[in-house]
């Protein structure tokens, strides 16, 4: 017999620890579980937003027109930043000026729009009529229009859940998305925004206040661990580069911002991708010079490098009391993204014209998904099959732990100049990784700005292809082993298939890798 708990949804979101406690057994005839609940209750705030739909895009152009900052030459990196935090004022004016914020509510649907906000006013009015009046016309009336305003918002419900599962279908990510949602989150209760007592790993001292929280986050997830021998990178000396034009067009400036979602904004920043996507040729203009003083002077924009991180609680955990249950989702600003992205673009077009990468390295790579993994996989496992030796298949799958926390700067920055990586794109890496800094959000409060010291920010858009550099060298020791393996490798997922004829070669093989992976 085991002891049960039942619970309400709303008491479930708030449990804070639910496990067996083997020191209360007590010659019981069953399992003892230890139940707490965090019961603290804090005043939650409506999220305000603003009608970027709505937006005056010819106030904000006329705006733009007087008081945006004409174009000029930036020789150095402090005009370079004076330039940004002019721009971003100006934009923050302009906004403010020209989109009204939204009337929050809990009752808000994503289906509603003008046709039935008219048809329920008007249904309504009707009503208030045939109260008044009492006569069986009004009656008549307000029950055929009623029974219309059921239909418009029928309809419209309809149309706006097509429209939805369109847009899923046309996006190979989204699909993936919408199916977790349904198979998990959509099943579980909102989450309140509260935050239990924290524990120490080394001690059984309990956080409580806002501050000591704040200490524990930024030890867990902002500090730098990594240690290393450098000793082969000081001495080694390396001088080819490809070569390739660096300078940013205002087409690719353009393009770059198109690809993002029209109605999203930072909160960093304030400022909507509409804005930015507006045919605005002044404000293209001005982005595109400082975003080629940011190629030619090999520098990564000092306001681009401050994030805000969300706090989320992980689904379905017993103990919320560890920092492993918890997890981060990192705010970047709107323009640090069309930077990030463009750098992408440029280090993935080389990556695939000069083979600087093996094709068993995956994602952020043109044209390379998570399915192009499983079809590779699938592809080895037959050709393994259909041999006229029967192998033995053998995969070991491994999710590095940390992986971005445990990337040594100077090590990456050797790796990509081993790759031959253009010179600009290597020291503006290197001027990315330096000097972080994030807000930390939860319990409706905000933290000071507080460094990140973490080898690589793993929130980032350019993470990913990064440490695929950095990892390469890894992937190649591995093949240049010559025995019967094959590695694949979908950025921090490594996935090592093993193929002999008996299961004691198999366990000699991937004792040979991991002696090698571990030097």
């Amino acid at each position: 017999m085991i002891n049960l708990v039942f619970s309400s949804e709303k008491i479930q979101s708030m449990t804070r620890k639910c496990e067996v406690r083997i020191n209360l057994h007590q010659r019981l005839d069953h399992l003892s579980i230890v139940t707490e609940l965090n019961l603290q209750t804090i005043s939650v705030q409506l999220s305000t937003r603003r009608l970027w739909k709505k937006m005056n895009t010819e106030a904000l152009s006329a705006y733009l027109q007087i008081h945006l900052l004409s174009d000029c030459s930036l020789n150095s990196k402090a005009e370079m930043n004076d330039r940004t935090t002019k721009i971003i004022k100006v934009l923050q004016e302009i906004i403010e000026k020209s989109t009204l914020w939204a009337k929050s509510s809990n009752q808000a649907r994503n289906f509603w729009n003008q046709s039935c906000f008219e048809v329920v006013t008007k249904s309504r009015w009707l009503r208030i009529i045939w109260k008044t009046q009492g006569t069986l016309e009004a009656w008549n009336k307000y029950l055929k229009h009623n029974n219309h305003k059921n239909k418009i918002i029928r309809q419209t419900k309809c149309t706006h859940f097509r429209s939805q599962m369109h847009e899923l279908s046309d996006a190979l990510k989204s699909i993936w998305r919408f199916a977790k949602w349904a198979r998990i989150e959509s099943q579980l209760s909102k989450k309140l925004s509260q935050f239990s007592s924290l524990k120490r790993d080394d001690t059984d001292h309990m956080t409580t206040t806002f501050e000591e929280k704040i200490e524990m986050l930024q030890e867990k997830f902002f500090s730098s661990l990594s240690q290393a021998d450098v000793n082969d990178i000081l001495n080694s000396f390396i001088s080819l580069t490809v070569s390739s034009n660096s300078r940013i067009s205002e087409n690719e400036m353009k393009r770059t911002i198109r690809r993002v979602k029209a109605n999203k904004a930072s909160d960093v920043s304030e400022i909507s991708n509409r804005a930015l996507q507006a045919d605005f040729t002044e404000l293209i203009s001005v982005l595109t010079s400082l975003f080629n003083a940011c190629v030619i002077h090999k520098y990564h924009l000092k306001q681009f490098k401050k994030t805000q991180t969300i706090v989320l609680c992980k689904s379905k955990k017993s103990d919320y009391i560890d920092l492993k249950t918890y997890r981060l989702i990192a705010l970047l600003d709107i323009m640090s993204k069309a930077l990030e992205s463009i750098m992408i673009k440029r280090l993935s077009d080389i990556v695939e014209t000069h083979h600087m990468l093996l094709n068993a390295q995956m994602r952020a790579r043109h044209k390379w998904f998570m399915i192009s993994t499983l079809n590779l996989l699938v592809d080895q496992v037959h050709i393994m099959w259909y041999c006229e030796i029967k192998y033995v298949i053998f995969m070991l799958s491994l999710d590095v732990v940390k992986v971005f926390d445990q990337v040594l700067h100077i090590r990456l920055l050797h790796m990509l100049k081993m790759r031959r990586t253009l010179s600009y794109i290597v020291e503006w890496a290197r001027s990315f990784l330096k000097n972080r800094e994030t807000l930390l959000i939860f319990d409706e409060q905000m933290s000071t700005m507080c460094e990140v010291n973490a080898d690589i920010s793993q929130e980032s858009l350019i993470s990913s292809i990064l440490f695929l550099f950095f990892n390469a060298s890894l992937i190649e020791k591995c093949k240049a082993l010559r025995i019967k393996i094959e590695v694949l490798n979908f950025v921090n997922d490594i996935n090592i298939l093993v193929y002999d004829r008996f299961i004691e070669e198999i366990c000699k093989t991937l004792s040979k890798t991991h002696d090698v992976c571990a030097k």
